[in-house]
């Protein structure tokens, strides 16, 4: 990803605090940041979900950190990325959510 700031997690992990929905379990991150990545490693399977921005990626990790020992990828996973998507506006603060 290059010099843009990134982080991921395992996807169990992150729809645990998140929720899921979407290709994999993505949706309630995106919708959380109005973006999300999604990484596979090909030989175990494994996906990871992260957020990218320097914002982002701080608020993502202090809410994965919060609920417990949860490793975060302060980049690019050991993984392929597969998907990734973008609205075009993050959600503003204190903006009630949508229903999915």
């Amino acid at each position: 990803m290059g010099d843009t700031f990134a982080a991921a997690a395992p996807l169990r992990e992150v729809v645990s605090v998140y929720g899921g929905r979407g290709l994999v379990g993505e949706g309630g991150l995106s919708k959380a940041f109005g973006r999300a990545i999604v990484f596979k490693q090909e030989d175990t399977g494994q996906y990871f979900l992260g957020a990218w921005g320097r914002r982002n990626t701080a608020r993502f990790r202090a809410a994965l950190r919060s609920v417990g020992d949860i490793v975060v990828i302060g980049d690019s996973p050991p993984a392929r990325l597969i998907h990734f998507n973008k609205r075009r506006e993050r959600p503003k603060r204190g903006e009630p959510k949508a229903d999915p």
